[in-house]
């Protein structure tokens, strides 16, 4: 079969999105499937390479993450009709997926949708009244999906959400498959020392690592917040925040003026083939987030052996086994219950990580294509038999 799959979100550029896609790329080729990848870059020009098709830029970036265009009619659409997929699979709502809506409308082909994104959570970004978001969204995403065929919803809170706006489509929740085999490394002591000492720890300190894009809607915020009050009854803890972002700056200017920059660290952008490194350097993971759909860094965290403790939210509840592979939080004090027996019980940090390792199975990439492949062939099925009546 061949799949087209549309995004903004696409590397250099390292999320959620970009990391589903990947994955999806990867397991459905795997099974001898055709994948190509139309995405925006800031080039001045349309350009195919590697299986990826990517569509001039013409306006200012809307998000650090992503390009934006309004190029609808770029040439390099004849190549896409020319190659002539089986089936589209969009993976954001906006400017690619006008793209994604326009080969699936000339080919006669359907078009199934992921949505990865809680908008409530990113309505920070646009505007400060939670009423008018709320009626933004809740008016135009129902308008934007009316014309997708099949809709794939990562989690239940993914669902709920778009229930709630009032979308209608065919709609089941199926989990993004995750490669873990990249997290399969073995970071050896005398390595992980070595890069815990250029961030000023020791190898007997006790860090807490965060992973994440470091924007607004991620609430890092709210982590350091929680960290400060824990250095009253824990002095010696660390922090380290892993990735980039929009938000860093206002993050490091936060730490300095809590004096508390000797014991938290930025590390910037780590190449994604060293995230798992970053995340094995730590004891405890944890995360503020309240914008995660499925929350793929928490569970790359257990994948690397790490126990969670994360802000209560539905998102959790695929990944979280609470009181068996990490906990979940709602205030500053749930916060330290949490964290500080898992800081002074290196027993209980191993065993926490030994049953998080065992909890990620159900994210096999094998499982995820199967699934895509079901709701795949079942929406060519339908088409087809619409075309014969």
């Amino acid at each position: 079969m061949k799949i087209l799959i549309t995004t903004e979100f696409y590397l250099p550029f390292q999320c959620g999105v970009t990391t589903a896609v990947l994955n999806e790329r990867k397991c459905l080729e795997e099974q001898g499937h055709e994948v190509r990848i139309l995405t925006i870059h800031d080039g001045k020009t349309s350009t195919y390479e590697g299986g990826v098709y990517y569509f001039r830029s013409n306006l200012p970036q809307f998000y650090k993450d992503s390009y934006a265009t309004l190029a609808f009619s770029d040439p390099l659409l004849d190549q896409i009709y020319e190659w002539a997929p089986d089936i589209v699979h969009s993976q954001c709502e906006f400017f690619t997926m006008v793209y994604a809506k326009k080969i699936a409308r000339r080919l006669h082909i359907p078009l199934v949708h992921t949505c990865h994104t809680d908008f409530d959570a990113y309505g920070i970004h646009f505007t400060k009244s939670d009423r008018l978001w709320s009626w933004a969204t809740s008016t135009f995403i129902p308008r934007i999906l009316k014309k997708v065929d099949y809709i794939i919803c990562p989690t239940q809170k993914n669902y709920d959400l778009l229930m709630r706006y009032g979308t209608r489509n065919p709609m089941e929740v199926i989990p993004c498959g995750l490669d873990l085999r990249h997290l399969d490394g073995i970071l050896e002591a005398d390595e992980r020392a070595t890069l815990r000492r250029s961030y000023g720890f020791g190898v007997d300190d006790v860090v807490l690592v965060s992973v994440c894009r470091l924007s607004e809607e991620k609430n890092v915020g709210e982590s350091i917040e929680h960290f400060r009050s824990l250095l009253k009854v824990r002095p010696a803890v660390k922090l380290l925040i892993v990735g980039d972002g929009t938000d860093r700056q206002r993050l490091e200017t936060m730490v300095s003026d809590l004096g508390i920059q000797d014991r938290v660290k930025f590390t910037g952008n780590v190449p994604m083939d060293d995230v798992w490194k970053y995340f094995k350097v730590g004891d405890v993971y944890i995360s503020s987030s309240m914008s995660e759909i499925q929350g793929l860094t928490y569970i790359e965290a257990l994948a690397c052996s790490l126990p969670i403790v994360c802000r209560r939210d539905p998102a959790l509840d695929m990944s979280l086994i609470r009181g068996i592979n990490g906990y979940d939080f709602t205030s500053d004090e749930e916060f330290q219950e949490a964290v500080v027996p898992l800081i002074d019980d290196p027993l209980l940090r191993q065993k926490m990580g030994t049953a998080a390792l065992e909890s990620v199975d159900k994210f096999s990439l094998v499982r995820f294509a199967d699934n895509l492949m079901r709701v795949f062939r079942s929406v060519i099925e339908k088409r087809m038999d619409e075309v014969d009546r």
